[in-house]
């Protein structure tokens, strides 16, 4: 019986087996889709630089070796500099990106329009941050990743990584704090 481990996945794909490559996309393809969606604001390029990410993988991995990063370090390094090189290409071809919302199957229609506005409320806020600071919101709160692995994504201390943290979480605590317009002032 074969194991599942990450390490042992990684050194089964890198002897050509598509079975081993395809588990493990199967386990990053929604940390990595996630990270690129909070990084982007668009679905349609995340979904993109999430399957160029793969491809990355695929091409990159007979050279890939363990280090002190692990795996999924070294995925999120590929996803954030593909998201780089997409925001270089935007400047110099800015696009107009046409969104198309389609609420979830069984959810009320009043959960989904609440939950819509606090995940817009939250882009809008995460886009006003720098991008480091937006890189390790996302990284340490949506895909939960030690300050370690941050840190090693970033090529940054870990005590520079929670330096970012704090000062991304105070301004965020700024951003989305209700003003008295939220709450219908009435005078």
């Amino acid at each position: 019986m074969q194991s599942n481990t990450v390490p042992d996945l990684v050194t089964r794909a890198q002897k050509g087996s598509v079975d081993a490559a395809g588990q493990l996309y199967e386990r990053h393809y929604r940390s990595i889709y996630r990270y690129l969606f909070y990084r982007l604001g668009d679905q349609t390029a995340a979904e993109d630089l999430t399957g160029e990410v793969f491809l990355k993988m695929v091409q990159a991995l007979p050279a890939y070796r363990v280090t002190a990063a692990t795996f999924r370090t070294w995925l999120f390094q590929i996803a954030r500099n593909l998201s780089i090189d997409h925001f270089r290409r935007a400047k110099s071809h800015p696009v107009v990106a046409l969104e198309e919302h389609v609420p979830a199957g069984e959810e009320a229609p009043e959960n989904v329009a609440d939950n819509r506005l606090s995940g817009v409320r939250l882009q809008q806020a995460l886009a006003q941050l720098g991008e480091e600071q937006r890189d390790v919101v996302v990284m340490r709160f949506i895909e939960g990743m030690p300050v370690a692995e941050v840190a090693g994504t970033l090529h940054k201390s870990e005590d520079a990584v929670k330096g970012l943290q704090r000062r991304a979480l105070i301004a965020l605590r700024d951003l989305l704090q209700p003003t008295e317009d939220d709450h219908g002032n009435n005078g």
